[in-house]
Protein backbone atom coordinates (compact mmCIF):
# COMPACT_ATOMS: atom_id res chain seq x y z
CA UNK A 1 0.00 0.00 0.00
CA UNK A 2 1.10 3.54 -0.78
CA UNK A 3 0.07 6.43 1.45
CA UNK A 4 -0.69 9.68 -0.37
CA UNK A 5 1.41 12.28 1.44
CA UNK A 6 -0.93 15.26 1.68
CA UNK A 7 1.61 17.38 3.53
CA UNK A 8 4.21 16.96 0.79
CA UNK A 9 1.81 17.78 -2.04
CA UNK A 10 0.27 20.67 -0.10
CA UNK A 11 3.76 22.19 0.11
CA UNK A 12 4.07 22.01 -3.68
CA UNK A 13 0.83 23.97 -4.03
CA UNK A 14 1.85 26.39 -1.28
CA UNK A 15 5.09 27.15 -3.14
CA UNK A 16 3.04 27.91 -6.25
CA UNK A 17 0.83 30.31 -4.27
CA UNK A 18 3.80 32.10 -2.72
CA UNK A 19 5.50 32.45 -6.12
CA UNK A 20 2.28 33.84 -7.64
CA UNK A 21 1.89 36.40 -4.86
CA UNK A 22 5.38 37.78 -5.47
CA UNK A 23 4.23 39.33 -8.75
CA UNK A 24 0.47 39.35 -8.14
CA UNK A 25 -0.27 40.64 -4.62
CA UNK A 26 -3.75 39.79 -3.37
CA UNK A 27 -5.97 42.84 -3.91
CA UNK A 28 -9.07 41.75 -2.05
CA UNK A 29 -10.06 40.09 1.20
CA UNK A 30 -11.16 36.45 1.48
CA UNK A 31 -14.25 36.30 3.71
CA UNK A 32 -14.92 33.15 5.74
CA UNK A 33 -18.44 33.07 7.15
CA UNK A 34 -19.44 30.59 9.84
CA UNK A 35 -23.04 30.30 10.98
CA UNK A 36 -23.21 28.81 14.46
CA UNK A 37 -20.36 27.24 16.39
CA UNK A 38 -20.00 23.69 15.14
CA UNK A 39 -16.65 22.54 16.63
CA UNK A 40 -15.47 20.87 13.43
CA UNK A 41 -16.36 23.95 11.36
CA UNK A 42 -14.57 26.20 13.84
CA UNK A 43 -11.38 24.17 13.46
CA UNK A 44 -11.58 24.29 9.67
CA UNK A 45 -12.16 28.04 9.73
CA UNK A 46 -9.06 28.43 11.90
CA UNK A 47 -7.00 26.25 9.53
CA UNK A 48 -8.02 28.40 6.55
CA UNK A 49 -7.34 31.66 8.39
CA UNK A 50 -3.94 30.47 9.58
CA UNK A 51 -2.92 29.40 6.07
CA UNK A 52 -4.05 32.69 4.50
CA UNK A 53 -2.05 34.68 7.02
CA UNK A 54 0.97 32.45 6.49
CA UNK A 55 1.12 33.13 2.75
CA UNK A 56 0.00 36.76 2.94
CA UNK A 57 -3.59 36.58 1.69
CA UNK A 58 -5.89 39.10 3.46
CA UNK A 59 -8.64 37.21 5.28
CA UNK A 60 -11.57 38.13 7.52
CA UNK A 61 -13.78 35.71 9.41
CA UNK A 62 -17.36 36.28 10.49
CA UNK A 63 -19.36 34.23 12.97
CA UNK A 64 -23.13 34.60 12.82
CA UNK A 65 -25.37 33.49 15.69
CA UNK A 66 -27.43 30.51 14.57
CA UNK A 67 -30.20 31.53 16.98
CA UNK A 68 -31.04 34.49 14.75
CA UNK A 69 -34.00 33.94 12.44
CA UNK A 70 -33.20 32.90 8.87
CA UNK A 71 -33.91 36.28 7.28
CA UNK A 72 -31.57 38.05 9.71
CA UNK A 73 -28.82 35.57 8.89
CA UNK A 74 -29.39 36.02 5.15
CA UNK A 75 -29.17 39.79 5.58
CA UNK A 76 -25.85 39.48 7.38
CA UNK A 77 -24.41 37.29 4.61
CA UNK A 78 -25.65 39.65 1.89
CA UNK A 79 -24.09 42.59 3.72
CA UNK A 80 -20.71 40.87 3.97
CA UNK A 81 -20.59 39.97 0.28
CA UNK A 82 -21.64 43.49 -0.75
CA UNK A 83 -18.44 44.88 0.80
CA UNK A 84 -16.27 45.98 -2.13
CA UNK A 85 -13.14 44.99 -0.20
CA UNK A 86 -14.32 41.37 -0.21
CA UNK A 87 -13.19 39.79 -3.48
CA UNK A 88 -13.98 36.19 -2.54
CA UNK A 89 -15.68 34.29 0.20
CA UNK A 90 -17.14 31.08 1.53
CA UNK A 91 -19.95 30.03 3.82
CA UNK A 92 -18.63 27.20 5.97
CA UNK A 93 -20.54 23.95 5.57
CA UNK A 94 -22.40 22.22 7.24
CA UNK A 95 -25.13 24.69 8.15
CA UNK A 96 -26.97 24.39 11.48
CA UNK A 97 -30.40 23.74 9.88
CA UNK A 98 -31.81 22.86 6.46
CA UNK A 99 -33.77 26.09 6.13
CA UNK A 100 -30.45 27.96 5.98
CA UNK A 101 -29.46 26.22 2.73
CA UNK A 102 -31.09 29.17 1.01
CA UNK A 103 -28.09 31.24 2.12
CA UNK A 104 -26.11 29.78 -0.80
CA UNK A 105 -28.32 31.84 -3.14
CA UNK A 106 -26.80 34.98 -1.71
CA UNK A 107 -23.17 34.17 -2.54
CA UNK A 108 -22.32 36.12 -5.72
CA UNK A 109 -20.90 33.70 -8.28
CA UNK A 110 -18.06 36.17 -8.97
CA UNK A 111 -16.96 35.82 -5.32
CA UNK A 112 -17.78 32.14 -4.90
CA UNK A 113 -14.40 30.45 -4.36
CA UNK A 114 -15.95 27.23 -3.02
CA UNK A 115 -18.32 26.87 -6.01
CA UNK A 116 -21.33 26.19 -3.76
CA UNK A 117 -23.50 29.17 -4.68
CA UNK A 118 -26.77 28.44 -6.46
CA UNK A 119 -25.52 30.01 -9.68
CA UNK A 120 -22.11 28.35 -9.43
CA UNK A 121 -23.52 24.87 -8.89
CA UNK A 122 -26.04 25.35 -11.70
CA UNK A 123 -23.21 26.19 -14.09
CA UNK A 124 -21.25 23.14 -12.92
CA UNK A 125 -24.14 20.69 -13.32
CA UNK A 126 -24.93 22.18 -16.71
CA UNK A 127 -21.50 21.01 -17.82
CA UNK A 128 -19.34 24.13 -17.35
CA UNK A 129 -16.18 22.61 -15.86
CA UNK A 130 -13.95 25.60 -16.62
CA UNK A 131 -13.98 26.56 -12.94
CA UNK A 132 -14.46 23.87 -10.32
CA UNK A 133 -14.52 23.58 -6.55
CA UNK A 134 -11.42 23.01 -4.38
CA UNK A 135 -12.64 19.45 -3.71
CA UNK A 136 -12.84 18.67 -7.43
CA UNK A 137 -9.42 20.24 -8.00
CA UNK A 138 -7.99 18.05 -5.23
CA UNK A 139 -9.54 14.92 -6.79
CA UNK A 140 -8.12 15.88 -10.22
CA UNK A 141 -4.69 16.42 -8.67
CA UNK A 142 -4.77 13.01 -6.95
CA UNK A 143 -5.71 11.26 -10.18
CA UNK A 144 -3.11 13.10 -12.26
CA UNK A 145 -0.11 12.62 -9.95
CA UNK A 146 -0.97 8.94 -9.52
CA UNK A 147 -1.62 8.51 -13.27
CA UNK A 148 -5.12 7.08 -12.75
CA UNK A 149 -7.29 7.19 -15.86
CA UNK A 150 -11.03 7.77 -15.39
CA UNK A 151 -12.06 6.05 -18.62
CA UNK A 152 -14.09 3.04 -17.52
CA UNK A 153 -12.83 3.30 -13.92
CA UNK A 154 -15.18 1.62 -11.43
CA UNK A 155 -15.83 4.14 -8.65
CA UNK A 156 -17.89 3.87 -5.47
CA UNK A 157 -18.75 7.00 -3.50
CA UNK A 158 -20.11 6.74 0.03
CA UNK A 159 -22.13 9.83 0.90
CA UNK A 160 -24.04 12.14 -1.45
CA UNK A 161 -23.56 15.55 0.17
CA UNK A 162 -23.53 18.80 -1.78
CA UNK A 163 -19.88 19.57 -1.01
CA UNK A 164 -18.23 16.23 -1.90
CA UNK A 165 -20.40 13.25 -2.81
CA UNK A 166 -22.73 14.71 -5.41
CA UNK A 167 -20.28 16.97 -7.29
CA UNK A 168 -17.52 14.33 -7.27
CA UNK A 169 -19.94 11.75 -8.68
CA UNK A 170 -20.98 14.15 -11.45
CA UNK A 171 -17.42 15.13 -12.32
CA UNK A 172 -16.10 11.57 -12.44
CA UNK A 173 -19.08 10.37 -14.49
CA UNK A 174 -18.64 13.21 -16.98
CA UNK A 175 -15.05 12.10 -17.44
CA UNK A 176 -15.79 8.49 -18.24
CA UNK A 177 -15.90 6.73 -14.86
CA UNK A 178 -18.60 4.22 -13.91
CA UNK A 179 -19.88 5.64 -10.62
CA UNK A 180 -21.99 4.01 -7.91
CA UNK A 181 -23.17 6.29 -5.08
CA UNK A 182 -24.12 4.79 -1.72
CA UNK A 183 -26.06 7.47 0.14
CA UNK A 184 -26.90 5.41 3.23
CA UNK A 185 -24.07 2.93 3.65
CA UNK A 186 -24.41 0.88 6.84
CA UNK A 187 -20.86 -0.45 6.98
CA UNK A 188 -21.88 -4.01 6.14
CA UNK A 189 -21.99 -4.19 2.35
CA UNK A 190 -18.91 -5.47 0.52
CA UNK A 191 -17.47 -2.91 -1.88
CA UNK A 192 -15.89 -3.93 -5.18
CA UNK A 193 -14.38 -0.97 -7.03
CA UNK A 194 -11.12 0.48 -8.30
CA UNK A 195 -11.56 3.85 -6.58
CA UNK A 196 -13.46 4.46 -3.35
CA UNK A 197 -14.32 7.99 -2.24
CA UNK A 198 -15.57 8.42 1.34
CA UNK A 199 -17.66 11.45 2.29
CA UNK A 200 -20.28 10.26 4.77
CA UNK A 201 -18.92 12.12 7.78
CA UNK A 202 -19.42 9.08 10.03
CA UNK A 203 -16.28 8.22 12.03
CA UNK A 204 -14.75 4.80 11.31
CA UNK A 205 -17.81 3.80 9.26
CA UNK A 206 -15.91 1.79 6.64
CA UNK A 207 -13.72 -1.18 7.49
CA UNK A 208 -10.89 -2.30 5.26
CA UNK A 209 -12.24 -5.84 5.35
CA UNK A 210 -15.30 -4.68 3.38
CA UNK A 211 -13.24 -3.28 0.49
CA UNK A 212 -11.72 -5.27 -2.35
CA UNK A 213 -7.96 -5.63 -2.70
CA UNK A 214 -5.87 -3.01 -4.52
CA UNK A 215 -8.64 -0.40 -4.48
CA UNK A 216 -7.45 3.19 -4.28
CA UNK A 217 -9.16 5.02 -1.43
CA UNK A 218 -9.75 8.74 -0.85
CA UNK A 219 -11.19 9.64 2.54
CA UNK A 220 -12.84 13.07 2.73
CA UNK A 221 -14.74 12.19 5.90
CA UNK A 222 -14.00 14.31 8.92
CA UNK A 223 -15.47 14.09 12.39
CA UNK A 224 -14.16 15.08 15.80
CA UNK A 225 -13.95 12.23 18.29
CA UNK A 226 -12.51 12.98 21.73
CA UNK A 227 -10.93 16.15 20.36
CA UNK A 228 -9.26 14.49 17.38
CA UNK A 229 -10.12 14.39 13.69
CA UNK A 230 -11.32 10.99 12.50
CA UNK A 231 -12.13 9.96 8.94
CA UNK A 232 -14.81 7.64 7.59
CA UNK A 233 -12.25 4.87 7.14
CA UNK A 234 -11.27 2.87 10.19
CA UNK A 235 -7.48 3.04 9.94
CA UNK A 236 -7.17 0.28 12.54
CA UNK A 237 -8.87 -2.19 10.21
CA UNK A 238 -7.26 -4.05 7.29
CA UNK A 239 -6.11 -1.17 5.08
CA UNK A 240 -2.77 -2.65 4.00
CA UNK A 241 -4.27 -4.36 0.96
CA UNK A 242 -5.19 -1.05 -0.72
CA UNK A 243 -3.38 0.43 -3.71
CA UNK A 244 -3.08 4.12 -2.80
CA UNK A 245 -4.67 5.53 0.33
CA UNK A 246 -5.40 9.20 0.91
CA UNK A 247 -6.32 9.15 4.61
CA UNK A 248 -8.23 11.60 6.76
CA UNK A 249 -6.71 13.55 8.32
CA UNK A 250 -3.57 14.20 6.29
CA UNK A 251 -4.58 13.30 2.76
CA UNK A 252 -6.44 15.62 0.39
CA UNK A 253 -7.71 17.93 3.13
CA UNK A 254 -4.64 20.20 3.10
CA UNK A 255 -4.84 20.36 -0.71
CA UNK A 256 -8.48 21.48 -0.57
CA UNK A 257 -7.44 24.45 1.58
CA UNK A 258 -4.69 25.40 -0.91
CA UNK A 259 -7.01 25.05 -3.89
CA UNK A 260 -9.59 27.25 -2.16
CA UNK A 261 -6.99 30.01 -1.87
CA UNK A 262 -5.88 29.37 -5.45
CA UNK A 263 -9.49 29.80 -6.62
CA UNK A 264 -9.59 33.06 -4.70
CA UNK A 265 -6.39 34.26 -6.36
CA UNK A 266 -7.35 32.99 -9.81
CA UNK A 267 -4.43 30.55 -10.08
Amino acid sequence: MQIFNGKEHAQILENKIVEHLKSNPAKGILAIIQIGNNPSSSKYVQIKKTFCRKVGVPVSSYQIDEDLDDESIFSEVIKIFKDRNISGGIVQIPLPRKSLNKVLKFIPVSKDVDLISEEGTNEFYNGDLGRVSPVIRAIKYFLEVNKISLRGLRVTIIGDGELVGRPVAFFLSRNGAKVDVLANYDGERKINCQLLVLSAGVPNLVKGESICEKANVIDFGSSIVEGKYVGDLDLHSDVHKFGILSPSPGGLGPLVVRFLVMNHLGI
